[in-house]
């Protein structure tokens, strides 16, 4: 599968809030880590962080403003809210580089300014 079509898979998975399909985007050995965030390590992991955060976490948006590069290294330039307590979205821009082998993620890693 190329990257594009992939990663269109995974954020398609993350809108559905299915976990299951979001973390067959990744390696067996896969690395997830969000800005600011700790290493989960592993499909199984990760698959464990995906439905946690969906079934407890605040109402969220992930856009996707682009996709650069080809191949098995691309980056990933989007904008990710949290609805508040008072019905107001928090936005930040953030950019993930992701790696890619045997057509899966084998690694994501996200910063934020």
């Amino acid at each position: 599968m190329a990257a594009r079509d992939l990663l269109e898979t995974l954020f398609e998975a993350w809108q559905a809030h299915d976990a299951l399909q979001a973390s067959a985007c990744f390696a067996h050995d896969a690395v997830y880590c969000e800005a600011g965030g700790t290493e989960v390590m592993g499909r199984a992991a990760i698959t464990d962080h995906f439905a946690r955060f969906f079934r407890e976490g605040p109402p969220w948006r992930f856009e996707v403003d682009e996709v650069f590069g080809e191949g098995d290294r691309v980056a990933v330039a989007y904008r990710f809210g949290v609805k508040g307590a008072a019905e107001t979205w928090s936005d930040r821009a953030g950019c993930a580089i992701v790696g890619l082998e045997g057509g899966l993620v084998r690694r994501w890693r996200e910063y934020h300014g």
